[in-house]
């Protein structure tokens, strides 16, 4: 018979982890509000900013706390680190240039619906019919994203937009399911990720981009971005991952998009249409309802 689990000392259900997990939710969820207010800043000059900054407060605080050697770590990881969050945010900052921000972030928020079904899978758990309602939600939710809105979606480069916003939630998801392979790997070593896609984003930048000086007020946002939503958030996202469930932290991301375009519905960067409202509820929805079945354990 079909019982609650509520084996609290399993380290699935670490509660330390879980809310770590949480905590990048709510650090991710500012980034499309955060990367508007620094649009002029161009794409590769953003990730040098932002990752450079993440490395050079991460270093600082492995130096204090005698932690520096966390960061040399076997190849591996390291290449999967730096593939996974490099990945993520060129094609997501690249999406927000070419399509509307609302509509970008939700496309890269698919990837709790793709990380719960695709834990289920891999776990071998039996299939469940809210798999296949939790995918067929986000899909028509991506469709009503196309929906109403004042801009031509059937431009070249806002399709485009769409598609690197879809290919973030694929990175996301697969990173994040490699990644628990590393369990033992210090998450001190993702600070050393940091700093060399800073190291590589800057060498891009000066070869294709013109340097844009920063503003005050936009210093003070890339110091944000640098510390919260690519500094914190990868550490803590490293650490839930490898430790709490994973089918649990992607039900917990569905809070992720909703609270983006809240904010960004606060700060009037999008006007609220019925295609947003509805894409929101189905991607959303999808992942709640993608998740039912992993309530459930057998006994």
């Amino acid at each position: 018979m079909p019982v609650m689990n509520k084996s609290l000392g399993n380290s699935s259900f670490n509660l330390f982890a879980t809310l770590s997990g949480l905590l990048t939710i709510l650090l991710w969820s500012s980034l499309a509000i955060m990367t508007t207010f620094v649009a002029s800043i161009p794409r590769f000059e953003l990730l040098w900013f932002g990752f450079g900054i993440s490395f050079l407060i991460g270093t600082f605080i492995l130096a204090l706390t005698g932690r520096l050697n966390e960061m040399k770590q076997l190849f591996k990881p390291w290449i999967i680190g730096f593939s996974g969050i490099f990945f993520f945010h060129l094609f997501y900052f690249s999406g927000l240039a070419l399509a509307p921000p609302a509509q970008v972030t939700l496309m890269s928020y698919l990837w709790p619906t793709m990380l719960v079904v695709s834990s289920a899978f891999l776990n071998k758990q039996q299939f469940h019919v809210a798999y296949l309602v939790g995918v067929l939600m986000g899909l028509a939710g991506t469709v009503f994203l196309m929906y109403g809105g004042e801009e031509t979606v059937f431009i070249p480069y806002v399709l485009l937009g769409y598609f690197l916003g879809f290919l973030c939630a694929v990175v996301w998801t697969i990173y994040s399911l490699v990644n628990r392979k590393y369990v033992n790997v210090p998450a001190g070593m993702l600070i050393g990720v940091c700093g060399g896609i800073s190291l590589v984003a800057m060498l891009i930048h000066f070869s294709i981009e013109s340097t844009i000086v920063p503003s005050f007020k936009e210093l003070i946002i890339l110091i944000y971005i640098g510390c919260g939503p690519m500094g914190i958030a990868f550490l803590a996202w490293d650490y839930a991952s490898k430790n709490a469930n994973m089918s649990l932290l992607g039900s917990l991301a569905y809070l992720a998009p909703l609270l983006s375009m809240v904010w960004l519905v606060i700060a009037r960067k999008v006007p609220v249409t019925f295609g947003l409202v509805m894409a929101v509820i189905l991607i959303v929805g999808g992942a709640i309802v993608a998740t039912y079945p992993l309530k459930y354990v057998k006994e």
